[in-house]
């Protein structure tokens, strides 16, 4: 933006890619900001169509996972930080009818980070077990908080009387009649209290995430096509909410639909086909030196002379 002076000074309204405007007695120039209504280039589209999985993701798992990112850079939110750490992860890719529908896909993103060591899952699937151990204790029905919270802090040198373990939950449920996948989001905690005597089954609301599996926390139950995770989380001296970096884990069967090529295929012919540049190299540069490529048709000496 710029203010002029001189011959110009009065001018207003449009001309090229420049506005004119009067403020307080001086003409501003402006240049035009250009927006593109439907873009469909290559990297767009891989944009696009990956982004709004990780929207829904977001929309349905946002109010159990406030404070889940530690650090943040000045004005970025959770929203944010959700969205940059997962653009990175295996696309999961919708089409625009699916997107109408209000679909999301149960994908393992990441959804929490902090500076709290990370809970280590070994196991697949639904077979997931933490690092948490719980040496000779067991959970049953009968167990109470305060006996779960002394097995955890006792035989674990992370944890403390006051933390937190949370198991989320995202169960994949497809609409019967349109076929459009959406999801179910749940969460149960426990916090680390030696002098509750409330049963932890009641505590946790039943969850499949707080079992005994091998000595450790894990997971035991059929909770059918899921992903799910485990966080530690604890309050420091200053009152910040402190949390362990976690991904949510694999038990989805369907997501493979929704990735790979064909996936990207689909979702991106549903908004228009692609526009692709014909001066962009495709390839990558790792062809030998003195490589010179191919010439398009009708471009080059058809005579066969060599150089």
């Amino acid at each position: 933006m710029a203010i002029l002076n001189g011959l110009i000074r009065k001018m207003s309204g449009s001309t090229g890619d420049f506005t004119f405007k009067q403020l307080n007695g001086q003409t501003v120039v402006s240049e035009k900001v250009t927006q593109v209504r439907n873009p469909r280039t290559s990297a767009q589209m891989q944009t696009r169509t990956r982004f709004t999985n990780i929207v829904s993701m977001y929309r349905g798992i946002r109010p159990l996972i406030n404070y889940g990112f530690e650090s943040k850079p000045r004005g970025c939110s959770d929203y944010n930080m959700f969205v940059r750490v997962n653009m990175q992860q295996t696309p999961v890719y919708l089409t625009k009818q699916q997107v109408a529908g209000g679909a999301c896909v149960a994908a393992p993103y990441q959804i929490t980070q902090g500076s709290l060591p990370a809970i280590v899952v070994t196991g697949t699937g639904q077979s997931g077990v933490t690092d948490i151990r719980l040496a000779g204790a067991s959970i049953t029905s009968s167990t109470t908080v305060a006996e779960f919270a002394q097995a955890v802090v006792s035989n674990n040198a992370d944890y403390k009387y006051g933390d937190q373990i949370s198991f989320f939950i995202i169960k994949q449920q497809v609409n019967a009649e349109t076929g459009i996948p959406y999801c179910q989001f749940s969460a149960a905690k426990v916090v680390l209290d030696a002098a509750n005597d409330a049963n932890l089954t009641d505590a946790v609301g039943g969850s499949h995430g707080f079992a005994s599996v091998d000595g450790k926390l894990g997971h035991s139950g059929n909770d059918g096509d899921c992903v799910y995770c485990w966080v530690h989380s604890r309050k420091s001296s200053n009152g910040k909410t402190l949390v362990s970096s976690q991904t949510l884990i694999d038990a989805n069967s369907i997501l493979s639909d929704y990735q790979g090529d064909a996936a990207y295929t689909l979702a991106s012919s549903s908004y228009g086909q692609s526009i692709s540049a014909f001066l962009s190299p495709d390839g990558d540069a790792t062809g030998s030196a003195g490589d010179g490529g191919s010439t398009p048709s009708g471009g080059g000496d058809e005579g066969g002379g060599g150089l």
